[in-house]
């Protein structure tokens, strides 16, 4: 079974937020014709999409030429909005959270929603994470790695990350890191995008500065390698030396394929550079292409 745990869903009806409450920058949907649109952000194009971005049935259509099981469907960053009045960001969170909902219900078998919040009101965020999970039937939210100047383990967030918890949301962090959040809450599950960024090679440096300084270890008592070890990846790295590394130092157990899905940047096919891998056991192979996303999205039933 394969899974892309990382591809991209907006509504094709995207409101218009500046009209309905002022300010400058909020993201925008402008349709250029019946299959395409062009995304504003802060004032600026962003880019250019096509119906990949909202039709289920033309996604569909391509993981069954991609020999792709399931899709994840997550918000775009840019839609997030941190910036803006909450109870604004909220009514866009929940329009695009009920949008993935319909969308994973054309396919539920093929499908696997994440939500967004407005994270930068950490009740409202526990809130909407609740109503995503419980009542939409999401599996988790995708997240930010910063709010407006806030790193994801400023205290401030504790009510959102509790309610991770309790309702078993698995966050997608487009990287960070965590310095003392999996001590205060061990069981919730994270993932980061694009292999974690620069995190997996700067691992030995963030180690030592671990040994060196007492400080640090009061935030965290695990070293910063162990800890990486109770996160998830996605294998959006294009190259077979980086996927190497982060196998040898996080496991395939923790890796996630994921391919950008339907942008310019994607990975063609999803999963090409877990397949050119030498030297894995077909248990590693198929954990990664599939089964960790599964685990991982509590969707273990699928497979």
């Amino acid at each position: 079974m394969k899974v892309d745990f990382h591809t991209h869903f907006i509504p094709q009806q995207f409101p218009d937020m500046g009209e309905k409450y002022g300010g400058e920058g909020w993201p925008t949907l402008l349709q250029a014709g019946p299959c395409q649109a062009d995304i504003y952000h802060a004032g600026k194009h962003y880019r250019r999409i096509d119906d990949r971005s909202w039709d289920p049935e033309r996604r569909l259509k391509d993981m069954d030429a991609e020999g792709i099981d399931v899709q994840v469907l997550s918000p775009i960053p840019v839609t997030f909005a941190y910036r803006f009045s909450a109870q604004a960001v909220l009514e866009l969170a929940q329009l695009q959270n009920d949008a993935i909902a319909n969308a994973t219900s054309v396919a539920p078998t093929r499908f696997i929603g994440l939500g967004t919040v407005p994270l930068q009101v950490p009740d409202l965020a526990a809130a909407e994470v609740r109503r995503a999970v419980t009542s939409l039937g999401l599996a988790g939210v995708e997240i930010g790695t910063q709010v407006e100047g806030k790193n994801l383990d400023d205290p401030a967030l504790e009510p959102f990350w509790r309610t991770c918890v309790e309702v078993g949301a698995a966050v997608f962090v487009h990287p960070a890191v965590m310095s003392g959040l999996l001590d205060r809450h061990p069981t919730l599950r994270l993932c980061f995008a694009h292999g974690g960024g620069t995190f997996p090679w700067l691992l030995p440096r963030l180690d030592q500065t671990w040994r060196a300084f007492d400080d640090v270890k009061a935030v965290t008592a695990n070293r910063p390698s162990e800890t990486a070890k109770l996160l998830s990846y996605d294998t959006l790295t294009y190259d077979l030396m980086n996927m190497r590394l982060l196998i040898d130092r996080l496991g395939a157990e923790r890796l996630i394929m994921g391919s950008d899905y339907p942008f310019p940047l994607r990975e063609v096919p999803p999963g090409a550079v877990i397949d050119a891998l030498d030297g894995l056991s077909h248990k590693e192979r198929a954990d990664m292409l599939g089964r960790n996303a599964l685990r991982f999205l509590g969707r273990e039933v699928l497979f």
